[in-house]
């Protein structure tokens, strides 16, 4: 399961941003999505259990394979 989040509007559940194990970037994968409600989607493939994806918007990254991540305490 997902949470429901804006992601959804933008792929329309086709793939997801999955953040890789070191947590620095986030790759594009194929997903399949099943049932959803207001708060969760299923999921039916394409994804392994506890692995992160980013559910915010993907609104002018339809064309990127790759993000790097910045993490919160990040200090230049």
């Amino acid at each position: 399961m997902l949470p429901n989040g804006p992601f959804y509007q933008d792929t329309g559940g086709s793939w997801a941003f999955v953040v890789t194990p070191g947590g620095k970037d986030a790759v594009r994968r194929r997903i399949e999505l099943g049932r959803r409600n207001p708060e969760q989607i299923e999921v039916l493939q394409g994804l392994e259990p506890g692995e992160r994806v980013i559910v915010s918007s993907y609104q002018g990254f339809q064309r990127v394979e790759r993000v790097e991540l910045e993490h919160p305490n990040h200090q230049n």
